[in-house]
């Protein structure tokens, strides 16, 4: 094989499409890029003409796509400088690359028959005509297909290199074997590769993550373990610790059953370091009532009553070192709260350790305004109880890493991570996560709802027709009801899924108590606003959407997207459009985006959110909003529908 680096003509396509001739780049048309990747890849590197008309113009008119075909060609032709080779030639009936004189990098990747020189690894990355937009479903279908072909070619090359480890530095290897994991992250061989190449550097953190990692991934997409070799590298290298000897139970010992969720266990110790003055006793003991309270809300945690353990944590601590604990006694973080006079003020402190390392995670001292002492204290009080859950669920996922078996509730943190995000990737990441912590516990609410939630919002996010992803959500929500139906979450989901099913009375009536249920959680304000628009009550969804932001000030994307909505149906488009600024870059927000700025008077900008629409969801059209979109009052989607037209979405 002649090297990438040893054409003076190239054609590239892997990437930004460009063409090189004697080290200087030639400008082509965009349109050439597509023209020229289509017939390379057919046999001889020719093509019929009308078949290429039909995949680059949509035209209906035959004689209007073949003179688009002609002008494209000229401009091609008349790109290449005089004296270079003529780049394709052109019968009446085909188009022929000129595959003699011009290399093209797809084909020189597929032609290596041997291990790619160092020199040419370029061809292993770029996603072929990277930025193409498909004009037509055939030109979308061929391009995803020879997308998959050029990724198996790539694999192979890929493993060819990885079997030669001798002839690679560290670096070599943990760059081929993370392109070969960014497709499959289920490929063991890699993984072996990165476990290796980590500990021999001493990283044997990142050699844990690799192996867990691939662990995951085999476990939600195939129910299967990591193979007997991958095991036993893991085992050699320390990532994972030898099976128990099996010892026979006997009559006098009594297994302690498992915690099914692996949710941890927290400790709120009474504030008895408090001073005796009554009144910081009685504020003291009511904010701790309230963190109790709060933190049992978030359904995340078991909170255990602090009263009954509290003397052994005493001589665990009295002796220097925690002592071991009775299993219904275990608890993983200690939350301390109490009350504490300084000369004329008053403070609460609030601190939050590890068990298990008494590593303080968490600290705050913060002084309590007795003159406003109800609005002081409930908002010291919900800023506790965020930080303190926000804390745990990032400890939590970063102990995950260590896990021979992560529980049901990381693999659910996991998943809760991605579900902030309004792309489609990252909700059909975050399903994996949730279904394989269903997997582990299949009552687990949590995950019921984050499934409901994460099925809802793809049938929202790609406006669909069709409603199953709306009923699969549906009796998602219902299995996190019956699984805990004092759960917020939940109602919540079932709340989200009757308004997408326009049953206005029921939707709000679930979300009242999701938000009885849990007063302070602003995921559940966010969604009942929402509810609230479009059942016409705008101004209370205004109301209800700050307090939200107010609660949760580095919110998911899809408060915005609400917010926004909201402005935008009051008609108050330069504040819809200053709010949905944040995440525009998110295709979800690109309908609202387009028909704020047409009905804001600004039509450049509004065609292009309009392209960014048609570009991720190519199906759309402007009468199907009536059937995504759930507002109570008809003049509130015509206002939206007219904003789409406005924007040249038809």
């Amino acid at each position: 094989m002649v090297s990438v680096a040893k054409h003076s003509l190239l054609l590239r396509l892997l990437g930004k499409p460009a063409l090189f001739a004697n080290d200087g780049e030639i400008v082509l048309p965009e349109k050439a890029y597509p023209l020229l990747a289509f017939v390379a890849a057919s046999s001889q590197f020719s093509m019929e003409r009308e078949t290429l008309r039909g995949m680059l113009w949509q035209s209906d008119v035959s004689k209007q796509r073949a003179g688009s075909l002609r002008q494209l060609l000229a401009r091609i032709d008349r790109s290449v400088p005089e004296g270079l080779p003529r780049l394709i030639t052109a019968t009446n009936t085909h188009i022929t690359l000129n595959a003699e004189h011009w290399a093209t990098d797809v084909l020189l990747l597929r032609d290596a028959t041997h291990p790619l020189a160092r020199s040419d690894w370029g061809l292993l990355q770029g996603e072929l005509l990277e930025g193409f937009r498909a004009p037509t479903m055939e030109a979308d279908e061929w391009v995803t297909i020879e997308r998959r072909r050029i990724a198996e070619c790539r694999d192979a090359h890929l493993m060819t290199l990885l079997d030669s480890p001798e002839k690679l530095t560290l670096a070599d290897i943990v760059l081929l074997a993370g392109l070969l994991v960014a497709t499959d992250p289920a490929n063991e061989a890699a993984c072996r590769a990165l476990m290796k190449v980590h500990a021999t550097a001493g990283d044997l953190a990142s050699a844990r993550q690799a192996y867990f990692r691939c662990r995951n991934e085999l476990k939600a997409e195939y129910g299967a373990e990591p193979d007997a070799t991958t095991q036993a590298l893991a085992l050699e290298l320390g990532i994972i610790a030898p099976a128990a000897p099996v010892v026979a139970e006997t009559a006098s010992v009594r297994p302690v059953a498992a915690d099914p969720l692996g949710q941890p266990r927290v400790l709120i110790l009474p504030p008895e370091t408090m001073l005796s003055e009554p009144l910081l006793q009685r504020v003291g003991r009511a904010l701790l009532e309230d963190v109790t309270i709060g933190l049992s809300q978030q359904r995340g945690f078991k909170v255990i009553a602090a009263h009954t353990s509290v003397e052994i944590l005493n001589r665990s601590l009295a002796s220097g070192e925690l002592q071991p604990m009775p299993p219904e006694l275990r608890f993983d973080y200690t939350v301390y709260v109490t009350i504490h006079g300084r000369e004329d003020e008053i403070y609460a402190t609030c601190r939050l350790t590890k068990t298990s390392t008494a590593e303080v995670l968490w600290a705050i001292d913060l002084p309590l305004a007795m003159q406003k002492v109800n609005q002081s204290f409930g908002q010291l009080a919900r800023r506790i109880v965020m930080t303190l859950a926000d804390t745990i669920e990032r400890r939590e996922l970063t102990d995950m890493m260590h896990d021979v078996s992560p529980s049901a509730y990381r693999l659910y943190l996991e998943g809760k991570r991605l579900v902030s995000k309004t792309d489609l990737q990252h909700l059909r990441q975050a399903r994996k996560w949730f279904k394989s912590a269903l997997t582990r516990h299949d009552r687990f609410s949590s995950a019921h709802a984050g499934m409901a939630r994460v099925l809802g919002m793809e049938w929202l996010v790609r406006g669909m027709k069709d409603t199953a992803l709306l009923e699969e959500a549906d009796r998602s929500a219902w299995q996190a009801r019956d699984s805990d139906p004092n759960s917020g979450r939940a109602m919540r989901e079932l709340g989200f899924v009757a308004l997408y099913r326009r049953r206005f009375a029921d939707s709000l009536d679930f979300f009242a108590e999701a938000q009885m249920l849990n007063p302070n959680d602003a995921d559940i304000l966010a969604d009942h606003a929402d509810a609230l628009l479009h059942d016409g009550q705008s101004d209370r969804a205004l109301e209800l959407s700050h307090a939200a932001l107010k609660l949760n000030p580095l919110p998911p994307d899809y408060y915005y997207w609400n917010l926004g909505g909201i402005h935008f149906v009051q008609e108050n488009y330069a504040k819809a459009i200053e709010v949905l600024d944040r995440v525009k870059d998110r295709p979800a927000t690109s309908r609202l985006l387009a028909a704020a700025h047409a009905k804001n008077g600004d039509k450049a900008t509004a065609a292009h959110y309009a392209s960014v629409v048609l570009e991720n969801f190519p199906d759309f059209r402007t009468e199907d909003v009536w059937r995504f979109v759930p507002d109570r009052n008809p003049d509130d989607t015509r206002q939206l529908i007219d904003g789409l037209r406005m924007a040249g979405l038809s």
